[in-house]
């Protein structure tokens, strides 16, 4: 029979290359983002087609970039809580790997 304390595997390099990865995309998210809230204009599309098309490609570009915004954000904020969580259970795994040495007379 396994110990339940063996089911529980947790790759922290893993986890760690994935906070980096969150990161990364953040940064490109962010700039794209603020690339879409420049718009093109309606000099783009000239004289004729500027009225019709600027408008509709102005909207496009704001709801752009509150996508890529929001998704910039959540990036963010997935990578820092993961980067917390991984912290976190380092810490606690560390501590009982002393506890654990200390009973067992290792330490």
């Amino acid at each position: 029979m396994t110990a339940a304390n063996q089911q529980i595997i947790i790759d922290e390099d893993e986890l760690r290359a994935h906070v980096k990865s969150l990161t990364t995309a953040a940064e490109l998210l962010g700039t794209a983002a603020k690339t879409a809230a420049g718009g093109v204009g309606q000099s783009a599309f000239g004289a004729m087609c500027g009225p019709l098309l600027g408008p509709a490609i102005d909207a496009l570009a704001d709801a752009s970039e509150s996508t890529l915004t929001a998704a910039t954000e959540l990036a963010d904020a997935t990578g820092t809580g993961l980067k917390g969580i991984v912290d976190a259970f380092g810490e606690i795994e560390d501590g009982a790997v002393k506890a654990f040495g200390t009973i067992e007379g290792e330490l």
